[in-house]
């Protein structure tokens, strides 16, 4: 994302010396043109001409009729969303829920709206695992649905707020990138509201209660990280225990609780080394709080079933069910986004010490990402940090590697991971039928090649050069292995052999002043999240 004070430009993951810098070492300004055209589009489509369009099909207005369905469609609507997506999100009762939708007639529970737009956006999700289509606006059944499900949206904010208007709105953010945020901030807010972190529930279902609470909490936390804000739901006021849930639960691996944990986890992270508070303490002690953090990380994924830790190797075989892919898929993206987090910010915070076991640590946890990232679905109910942030990061940091690092023998297999990355957004670009720009993705993937080309190229020239005009003799020994060579005269900087002056064995990543992993707190940034919604490019 971009911020807009004096010392940044372009994206918030990149910052105007980072710009700087990259345009300095590559000779030109086409990746600098790059990020400010993705920039000036998002900005485009968020105030301008897309959002107008967008609004013009997407409106709150209450729905003049319901959508008819047969019990036959209706039925395998349900059945398709519990086994899809429910498992992933727990926060319904299957039993209550299903009593309550075959009900005849079930027009007397529709008359409640907050039931009736939970009731209509589980349709809708099914819907595109039983008939496909989309959400995209005007197109096919899954989106009348949901049309009909977002109208209800001003009646389910009217008091009083109670487990069903929860339940119906936390619902709709799968199915509607473009508000997410609203959605599940809103949803947080109810909870709050209603005690359900409390540890009694005396008014309504405590088990539900409990249940759609630690849900919102997880997809809360992690969102907030991500657009690095502080989460509404505070962790000193939370008593309320994680209940057991059958549905999403694996042999001996409980979903819920592994998330809920992980929440925790996050909400520490942010608190001790990326708040206000965090920043201002002197480097000791963030030093230590990274530390302690990584240990913590660390603790965790140990506790995780064999084939869900991150450091066991990656089988989809080993998922007997799309949506256990999904799970191991979601943790094993958070896991390496919040090591990259830390080793971005340690090397900020320490930029003297030449720590390779660092960079390395971030150079793999890129790399991991992208290798998961074929695996990712574009479905409405992924996560828009699973979905497109994380991916595209990790996509920028192999590219920082390359440029800054190009007579590396890594870089050649970044470029591979590169051409991997390209290739899960050009997929995502085919499926949604060119609507998506990632023509951008690509671009950046033929301006690394064509670097490293130019500096062999050059390092080519140099060599020959030597050779023509003195005699060969021996390198030093104090020469890095590896390391061509050179005349003393010769100035590496313009040649574009080493751009950075450290030995060509060793690894460089440039320290920077950011955030977690999109890099940026500044309220004013670019809403990054929006490119890859999409509803925006229609």
């Amino acid at each position: 994302m971009r911020v807009t004070d004096e010392n940044s430009s372009g994206l918030a993951f990149f910052s105007e010396s980072q710009l700087h810098s990259l345009t300095e070492i590559l000779g030109h300004t086409r990746f600098r043109d790059l990020i400010d055209g993705i920039s000036c589009l998002t900005q485009s489509r968020l105030h301008g001409k897309g959002r107008q369009s967008r609004h013009s099909s997407i409106h709150f207005a209450k729905p003049s009729s319901r959508v008819e369905i047969s019990r036959e469609a209706t039925v395998q609507y349900i059945g398709a969303y519990f086994e899809h997506v429910h498992p992933l999100y727990p926060f319904l009762d299957r039993s209550d829920f299903e009593n309550k939708a075959f009900d005849n007639p079930v027009a007397g529970h529709l008359s409640n709206a907050p039931f009736s737009a939970l009731y209509h956006t589980v349709l809708a999700l099914g819907c595109l695992y039983v008939e496909g289509g989309s959400f995209d606006p005007g197109k096919g059944k899954a989106w009348k649905l949901f049309q009909h499900a977002l109208g209800l949206f001003p009646e389910i904010l009217l008091p009083p707020e109670a487990l069903v208007n929860v339940q119906g709105i936390f619902a709709m953010n799968f199915s509607c990138i473009q508000i997410s945020k609203t959605l599940t901030t809103e949803a947080a807010r109810m909870v709050q509201c209603l005690g359900y972190s409390a540890a009694y529930s005396p008014v309504e279902d405590e088990k539900a209660c409990h249940r759609v609470f630690w849900v919102i909490y997880w997809q809360e936390r992690v969102e907030c990280f991500f657009c690095s804000r502080a989460p509404i739901i505070a962790d000193y006021d939370i008593g309320c225990p994680v209940p057991e849930t059958p549905a999403a639960t694996i042999g001996d691996f409980d979903w819920l609780m592994n998330t809920a944990r992980l929440g925790r986890l996050v909400s520490r992270m942010y608190e001790r080394l990326f708040s206000v508070s965090a920043v201002r303490a002197n480097i000791t002690t963030r030093v230590a709080a990274m530390n302690t953090v990584s240990a913590e990380l660390e603790q965790w994924k140990e506790c995780l079933p064999k084939h869900f830790q991150p450091s066991h190797p990656f089988r989809p075989s080993h998922f007997k069910k799309p949506y256990v892919l999904n799970m191991a898929i979601q943790l094993r993206l958070i896991y390496y986004s919040l090591s990259i987090s830390i080793c971005r910010l340690r090397i900020h915070v320490t930029p003297n010490e030449r720590d390779q076991g660092i960079k390395l640590q971030l150079m793999e946890a890129a790399r991991m990402i992208i290798s998961l990232s074929r695996y990712i679905d574009h479905e409405p109910h992924v996560p828009t940090w699973a979905l497109g942030i994380v991916p595209i990061s990790a996509l920028f940091i192999i590219f920082e590697f390359i440029i800054h690092n190009p007579r590396h023998a890594e870089t050649s297999l970044n470029l591979a991971y590169l051409d991997m990355a390209v290739g899960y957004f050009s997929r995502w670009e085919v499926e949604s039928k060119g609507s998506l720009p990632f023509s951008y993705v690509s671009e950046c993937a033929h301006i690394a090649r064509q670097f490293v080309q130019d500096v062999q190229n050059r390092q080519d020239a140099v060599v020959r050069h030597s050779e023509q005009a003195m005699p060969w003799t021996e390198p030093s020994s104090d020469a890095l292995p590896g390391q061509i060579p050179l005349p003393n005269s010769l100035d590496e900087v313009h040649w574009g052999i080493s751009a950075t002056g450290i030995g060509f064995d060793e690894l460089f990543y440039p320290s920077d002043p950011l955030q977690p992993i999109m890099g940026t707190s500044n309220p004013s940034a670019s809403d990054f999240s929006a490119l890859f919604d999409f509803s925006y490019w229609n």
